[in-house]
């Protein structure tokens, strides 16, 4: 995971300059609009202080800086817990506004995609374990998220459905570890039997996100570790939104799969998925 961690060690919370000296020193961070900025207070800072003073000495400071009230809350040394009131997680981009960060996640996207591609190039099947797991999720998050690859230390409740991850007592990792021992080390699965690695896939997708173990991004990492596994089967990559297109029966498949160990349903939905890929490629080389 090495090979990309500047992109956020020297970005640090869309930081853009400094002004004074000393204890009186104020570093000042892009706001909503043009011009506008906000202040993090120092001893919230993650950057080296001498790091600082090279990154601001790189910009201009503007001649009328307009400064705004800090839109996080709750803003503590745990980093899961800062939202704003749109419940848009602090980010090393400086995101505000969900077009913009969704434009960034989506060019993690094609990083992580292209990380998959690398490895299925290699001589032999790359197994699937944690750490790739996590590789996969800063390939992912790792230019927008100061948590990029680490597990999740709060609760969560997505959209407006009952479903919701607790944060079990002993944290992720003892579950994690489950994962690895039950499922991951099955990996990496190379079978003649199409319906043998569709329910694989399944399982691993389902299993995963009955964990939810990273604070954002979880059902992208999904799709994408079952890439590797489709991939790993000369079959086609399927989109990370495919789901949408059919997000209630996506939703049922993992319920079913997280309340019942039930991997069928969603390796149906695989199997479609891959059939349709199927058929534009087809209609495009053929």
């Amino acid at each position: 995971m090495s090979r990309i961690l500047w992109r956020w060690e020297e970005q640090d919370l869309g930081f853009r300059f400094r002004s004074g000296v000393g204890k009186g020193a104020q570093e000042y961070y892009q706001a909503r609009r043009q011009g506008e900025f906000y202040i993090v207070p120092a001893s919230q800072r993650k950057l080296d202080p001498n790091r600082i003073d090279v990154l601001s000495n790189r910009v201009v400071r503007p001649s009328s800086p307009i400064v705004v009230a800090n839109p996080w809350h709750h803003y503590d040394d745990d980093w899961d817990w800062v939202v704003t009131e749109d419940g848009i997680c602090l980010n090393w981009a400086g995101c505000l506004e969900k077009d913009e960060l969704d434009r960034r996640e989506d060019e993690g996207v094609q990083r992580a995609l292209e990380l998959v591609a690398e490895l299925v190039q290699r001589p032999s099947p790359v197994p699937i374990d944690v750490r790739l797991i996590q590789q996969v999720h800063v390939e992912l998050m790792g230019a927008i998220y100061p948590f990029a690859g680490q597990w999740r230390t709060v609760s969560l409740h997505k959209g407006d459905g009952p479903t919701r991850w607790p944060l079990p007592p002993g944290g992720i990792q003892p579950l994690i570890d489950v994962l690895a021992r039950d499922v991951l080390s099955r990996s990496p699965l190379l079978s003649e039997d199409d319906g043998e690695v569709f329910e694989y896939a399944s399982e691993v997708m389902c299993e995963f996100l009955a964990l939810h173990p990273f604070r954002e991004g979880n059902g992208r990492t999904a799709f994408i570790v079952c890439n590797l596994i489709l991939m790993q089967n000369n079959m086609l990559p399927l989109t990370t939104y495919e789901r949408h297109t059919d997000d209630r029966r996506y939703i049922q498949a993992c319920e079913a799969g997280r309340l019942g160990k039930q991997y069928g349903p969603l390796a149906k939905l695989l199997t479609e998925w891959e059939d349709r890929a199927a058929d534009q490629w087809r209609s495009v080389h053929e």
